[in-house]
């Protein structure tokens, strides 16, 4: 299996025995040999698939690039089982999900690319003198024992190099560190097993985002200092990129359903219906609107903006890190997607809060799926699947 692109086997490499383990000129490497000129002749994919399970719904899509350029051939989501996230205790209800989602959606493959979200995923910004790999790995697992407060025997412990730097002729590298309890990446697999699905690869979600907005071709997020945000039920990815490349990430554990608390509190209301209150009459308020509107209206408006305070004090600590960081250069503009943002106002509120322009995502693909009220926009909700869909396709 892979878990952000590697192989799974708790950092410590490949297994004896694994013919990818040994060189082309190794003894008894004739599988190895015969896998790899198979893999040179093989035709390539041109279709990839991926799934998120996020705290609120299931997304899917799948894209081809049999044309030179990726088209998304299918999508589908489906409210996702309540209390099945977090620790997968009811296996039955998610694995039922998966089979109807894949089942309405017209989805042909059975191979696809997932994220683990939430709390089950640590990332950390490590930054370490230029070593070869084979050390570099020892002193990521050191690292990752005086920053994480669980045995390393029981993670798996991958990293990403997002550059290097120097100061007075000593080279620093900067990596992205993340680490997943091992046994609930074999659960997640096992999930999908049961619903006929092949996990391809684990993905993590900052960088799906990154090159759905990013990385797939020239655009807003390519230029300038950019911060990004993906807000969904239950946490925030937030990300920033320079020029492009990845700088900073960090995953706040706040998202919509503080908005959903915060409306259940004021209005007195079961949780559900605050959620469907949200959704059919949430709506933030300009200063213009506010003062020409109905009291019904400010109240809703007052309660979605104490929901949404903490988030905001969230979302500026995390910005204010980032710019106290050595060599870090201030954020220009915000790129926003998730199904919270959704929310009407919630762009204009968020530019407020930011003191700074922000912006709908827009990857801009054939066929990417479109928002149910507005057939002529992005679905911001699918940010996080289209990239990992992508996986294959950006590097």
């Amino acid at each position: 299996m892979k878990v952000f692109g590697k192989s799974s086997t708790k950092n410590k490499g490949p297994k004896d025995g694994d013919p990818s383990a040994k060189t082309s000129g190794s003894k008894g490497n004739g599988k190895g040999f015969l896998a790899g000129l198979l893999r040179k002749f093989a035709p390539k994919k041109t279709q990839f698939a991926a799934v998120d399970i996020g705290s609120c719904e299931i997304k899917l899509v799948e894209v081809s690039t049999a044309d030179g350029h990726p088209v998304v051939t299918a999508t589908g989501k489906i409210p996702t089982p309540p209390d099945t996230l977090s620790d997968l205790a009811d296996e039955e209800a998610l694995v039922i999900a998966l089979n109807e989602l894949v089942l309405t959606s017209g989805m042909q493959l059975r191979e696809v690319i997932t994220t683990i979200s939430g709390d089950k995923v640590v990332t950390r910004h490590i930054k370490l003198p230029v070593m070869p790999d084979k050390e570099l790995e020892t002193a990521i697992r050191f690292e990752v024992e005086k920053l994480i407060p669980v045995p390393v025997s029981d993670l798996t412990i991958r990293h990403l190099k997002l550059g290097v730097t120097g100061v007075n002729g000593e080279k620093t590298q900067h990596l992205l560190v993340a680490a997943v309890p091992t046994s609930y990446i074999y659960d997640f697999y096992r999930v999908f097993a049961r619903a006929d699905l092949t996990v391809a690869a684990i993905d993590l979600q900052v960088l799906s985002l990154w090159r759905v907005f990013c990385g797939l071709a020239p655009g807003s997020g390519s230029t300038g200092t950019v911060g990004i945000m993906d807000i969904g039920g239950a946490s925030t990815q937030f990300l920033v990129v320079r020029e492009g490349l990845l700088e900073f990430t960090r995953t706040l554990p706040l998202g919509g359903n503080l908005l959903t608390h915060s409306l259940a509190a004021y209005y007195g209301y079961e949780l559900q219906q605050a959620s469907q209150m949200k959704e059919d009459k949430g709506r933030l308020l300009s200063a213009e609107e506010a003062a020409a509107t109905s009291q019904d209206d400010m109240q809703m408006d007052f309660s979605l903006r104490d929901g949404l305070s903490e988030l905001v004090r969230e979302i500026r600590r995390s910005i204010d890190y980032y710019t106290s960081q050595e060599g870090a250069t201030p954020i220009e503009r915000f790129i926003i997607s998730g199904g919270t943002v959704k929310l009407i106002g919630f762009r204009e509120f968020l530019a407020e809060a930011m003191e700074a322009p922000v912006d709908y995502g827009n990857p801009g693909i054939p066929d990417q799926p479109v928002d149910g009220n507005n057939k002529s926009s992005f679905d911001l909700a699918y940010a996080v699947v289209l990239g990992s869909a992508l996986r294959e396709v950006v590097e």
